[in-house]
């Protein structure tokens, strides 16, 4: 039994098959004017997946290389203020040893006691420095000053304490990988806090932390408060009136050293040979402080010495993945455009045959078969 093909079904068949010739032509044109072989998902959906995820591991490797770019930059700049730090330290811990050699006179004591109180002023300038709009030696608050100097020579540090784990600030160089890229002033620098006689407001806790009495203004009733503001709970009767000498780091040392030759100088002049010794030794007590503070920085030094050396590391390996995704990237979606260029050559001449395979059937009538 022979079946006729009816000339509507003739026709659909030539359309259909002149359209399937232009998408194909479209879509090779579409790929040689983006240089991509998948513009779509519907172009290769497996390969449309890959692409999405490999842009998306590109991405987070922009951040985390700028993450290291950032911090390695900030590591340096907290290197570099070590060394300045380590200077002063040692030209302060010079002056100290020449000072407890005992064979200077009163005008020598007080020359060396001003170079003492600038080179602090500059440790504390020092302690402040700014980067990118943060202060390196606050902690986390690093919109705050971390160090003052009040008038009675005290050097108080405003940041984050050390022994605060709340100081760290830390950045994502990897996938679930951080690095903490500071360190606080207290840890570094130390700080220098008088004796208070009792009766000034100022108590000592049990633990030895400094306790401010205030009275509160709607109430009217006295107040407790540790000095960096958190209110002391315990109970009041567990005070004890007064505070002692707290000198800690080169901070403490340095300011320790300008008292202890004001000490001697003010000795010298009133003839007052047990409030010399007294000065000298109070400035002996300084040359170990000097040292130990000196292995302090110099530990934190060498410890963020290591977190920028594996930070190095990490730019490395972050460049490595990046050029290898990057070459995945191009290998499932880039076209070759010598291969491109033929295949749509040839969508375009099976495109025109078919038009003009259409329009040639399309002409026929009844007269072509008689």
């Amino acid at each position: 039994m022979v079946n006729r093909i009816s000339t509507s079904g003739r026709y659909s068949q030539l359309i259909a098959d002149m359209q399937k010739q232009l998408s194909n032509y479209n879509k090779l044109t579409q790929q040689l004017a983006s240089g991509s072989k998948v513009n779509n998902i519907t172009d290769n959906p497996i390969a449309a997946v890959n692409i999405l995820n490999t842009n998306r591991q590109l991405g987070q490797i922009d951040i985390f290389s700028k993450n290291v770019e950032m911090a390695m930059t900030e590591l340096s700049t907290l290197d570099d203020l070590m060394d300045l730090a380590t200077g002063y330290l040692s030209t302060a811990w010079d002056k100290a040893v020449q000072a407890n050699n005992q064979t200077y006179g009163k005008s020598s004591l007080e020359a060396l006691k001003v170079e003492i109180d600038e080179i602090t002023k500059t440790m504390v300038d020092l302690a402040n420095t700014e980067y990118n709009d943060n202060y390196i030696f606050g902690g986390t608050n690093t919109k705050i000053l971390p160090y003052e100097q009040a008038e009675n020579g005290d050097i108080i540090y405003n940041g984050t304490p050390y022994d605060n784990k709340d100081y760290i600030r830390q950045t994502e160089v990897a996938d679930g990988v951080f690095e903490v890229i500071n360190t606080t002033g207290d840890k570094v620098f130390g700080y220098y806090k008088s004796a208070v006689e009792p009766g000034n407001g100022v108590y000592t806790d049990a633990n030895g932390k400094r306790v401010i009495e205030s009275t509160d203004a709607g109430t009217g009733q006295k107040v407790y408060k540790y000095e960096n503001g958190v209110e002391y709970t315990g109970d009041v009767a567990d005070l004890t009136d007064g505070a002692e000498e707290e000198a800690v780091g080169v901070m403490g040392a340095l300011r320790k050293l300008s008292n202890s030759l004001g000490t001697v100088v003010e000795g010298l002049e009133a003839g007052d040979d047990a409030m010399v010794q007294e000065g000298y030794a109070e400035m002996n007590s300084t040359l170990d402080m000097f040292s130990d503070s000196l292995n302090t920085i110099t530990t934190e030094q060498t410890k963020f010495g290591g977190v920028y050396n594996r930070m190095e590391m990490s730019t490395s390996t972050l460049e490595t993945n990046g050029d290898n995704l990057t070459a995945y990237l191009s290998q499932i979606k880039d076209i070759d455009i010598t291969t491109a260029i033929t295949e749509w050559m040839q969508a375009q001449y099976a495109y025109q045959a078919s038009l003009q395979v259409t329009s040639a059937s399309m002409g026929m009538s009844l007269l072509n078969y008689m």
